[in-house]
């Protein structure tokens, strides 16, 4: 348990360890509700993340099997791993929004179509062909953390969960994931953001074989959607809870801005340019040369190069061609 000067009455924190990752856990968030005990997401199934959350329940004397409900805000497996364990431990159900729903079979349980995707994704947006087979399968790590379980309740946003004097809306916030949800209880004034607002670090916004739309666009239309909520503490998945819910938004607006007047400067550097250059050619919170990299974060920043790319073609400031072979490049405007 951490300091909780900051948290609402009602709401309880547990920190569930994400071992080996750089996030170092996931925010465990406990309320009460008409249905008795709900947990806002819960880490990934591993030994030590259960011992963790367990150890929580038990300092706030909360039984495990009392849990009746787990909030999932989106569907990544260090908020969404432990839950298929917790389903058999407590018999709980799992709620989650419907457009992060529709993707757990391809994600977790039948991944060739997904990975074949995934592979003429990547080679069509410049990734060589010599380093594919790592990229794709550098999330392939992360599956025995994973323990599946189909959500019992899909919502897609505005529904409330009660619970004594609190009422929590849920708020669809898509951009992290096109399902991600935030909670909002208007009278303790919380936020509950998930991976959609963090702070110091910023959420990965990527576009990807099974991205709808541009998922950029609509992470800056949903924190623009947001920003006038009467919110005085957030409570993020990641890192301490924190003030400055509108200041935090505009430096998290202000930092997209920032990458993509970078890329239109790569572009206008170095020439036409794939994603997967672009991404090559960013300033990155690492001192580590690019081929440095592991298979998986060159995948990942490839795909946020992306999104920065296709809302930079959006807005006039690129512009996209297909060369020989399917290849896409970005180049500046004629």
């Amino acid at each position: 348990m951490t300091d909780t000067a900051l948290i609402p009455e009602g709401v309880h924190k547990i920190r569930v360890p994400l071992t080996g990752s750089p996030l170092g856990w996931v925010n465990s968030y406990v309320i009460n509700t008409d249905e008795g005990y709900a947990l806002v997401d819960v880490g990934w199934d591993t030994p030590d993340s259960l011992e963790a959350l367990r150890k929580g329940l038990d300092d706030l004397n909360i039984p495990l099997e009392s849990i009746r409900r787990l909030i999932i805000t989106h569907n990544h497996p260090d908020h969404y791993g432990l839950a298929g364990r917790l389903v058999q431990l407590a018999s709980c159900g799992v709620m989650m929004h419907r457009l992060d729903a529709v993707h757990i079979e391809s994600r977790y349980v039948n991944m060739t179509q997904l990975e074949a995707e995934m592979t003429q994704w990547l080679r069509t947006h410049g990734a060589p062909k010599d380093e594919l087979l790592d990229m794709v399968k550098g999330s392939e790590m992360i599956l025995n953390r994973v323990n599946i379980v189909n959500p019992d309740i899909q919502v897609d946003g505005g529904e409330r969960i009660t619970g004594g004097k609190l009422e929590w809306e849920i708020v669809w916030t898509p951009g992290h994931s096109i399902g991600h949800i935030c909670l909002y209880e208007r009278t303790t004034k919380s936020f509950m953001s998930g991976d959609h607002i963090l702070n110091p670090i910023s959420p990965s916004i990527g576009l990807h074989a099974q991205s709808m739309g541009n998922p950029l666009s609509d992470y800056l239309a949903s924190l623009q959607a947001i920003r006038d909520r009467d919110v005085e503490v957030v409570l993020p998945a990641h890192g301490d809870e924190f003030r400055g819910f509108r200041e935090r938004i505009d430096q998290l607006v202000s930092h997209h801005e920032t990458r993509l007047d970078e890329i239109c400067e790569i572009v206008a550097r170095e020439g036409d340019q794939s994603a997967y250059d672009v991404a090559s050619n960013m300033r990155w919170r690492t001192n580590n040369a690019w081929k440095e990299w592991p298979p998986f974060q060159r995948r990942m920043a490839t795909t946020e190069a992306l999104a920065h790319t296709e809302l930079l073609v959006s807005r006039g400031r690129l512009r996209r061609q297909i060369a020989d072979g399917g290849l896409v490049r970005y180049a500046l405007p004629l």
